[in-house]
C-alpha cells in the first residue's frame, strides 16, 4: 500500500514537472520568435555595414523608424575608427558617420532630460530625418504620455517635438 501511494506522488511530480518544462519550451519559441525578425535585421546591417564601411565589429543596434525605417550600427571600422553606419531597411542607402562628428547618445538624453517634462526615456535611436542624421529621443512626460524628441547629431540641438501621443 505503501510502496502505491510511493508511486502515485512520484508520477504526480513528474507530471508536474514535465508541465512546467512544456510551459517553458512554448515561452522560449515564443521569445525566440519575437525577436528573430530584429536579430536578422541586426545581422543583414552588419554585413552590409562590412561591405560598404569596412566595419569590423559592432558595439550597438539601433532601430529608427519615422517616415523610413533604419537600422544604425555603432561599431570601430578597420581603420581604428568609431564610426555610425545607417542603413535604410531596404539596404539600398547607407550613410557613415565619424562618432566624433556628432553628439553621442548619452548626449541627446541628457539634452532631452534637462527640460522638466521628461519622467522616463523609453527609447533612443540614430536614423536620417530629411536626410540628415538625426536622434530620436521616444520619452514619457509628466502625465505618461509617449513623447518624441528629435535631435540633430552634429549640433545636439532640438529640431522637432512631438507631445502627448
Amino acid at each position: 500500500m505503501e510502496r502505491k501511494m510511493r508511486s502515485r506522488k512520484r508520477s504526480k511530480r513528474l507530471r508536474i514537472v514535465g508541465g512546467i518544462s512544456a510551459v517553458l519550451c512554448v515561452i522560449f519559441v515564443l521569445y525566440s520568435l519575437a525577436v528573430s525578425p530584429m536579430r536578422r535585421a541586426h545581422d543583414q546591417a552588419f554585413e552590409l555595414a562590412q561591405k560598404y564601411a569596412s566595419l569590423k565589429d559592432d558595439e550597438k543596434f539601433y532601430h529608427y523608424n519615422r517616415t523610413q525605417t533604419y537600422y544604425t550600427l555603432l561599431g570601430t571600422n578597420k581603420k581604428g575608427q568609431k564610426i555610425y553606419v545607417i542603413v535604410a531597411q531596404n539596404g539600398k542607402k547607407i550613410n557613415i558617420y565619424q562618432k566624433n562628428e556628432g553628439v553621442s547618445e548619452a548626449k541627446a538624453k541628457e539634452v532631452v532630460k534637462s527640460s522638466d517634462k521628461v519622467k522616463k526615456i523609453t527609447h533612443v535611436a540614430l536614423g536620417l530625418h530629411k536626410n540628415k542624421p538625426t536622434w530620436e529621443v521616444s520619452y514619457l512626460n509628466q502625465y505618461g504620455n509617449l513623447c518624441y524628441d528629435l535631435l540633430d547629431f552634429k549640433s545636439g540641438k532640438i529640431i522637432k517635438t512631438i507631445q502627448n501621443i
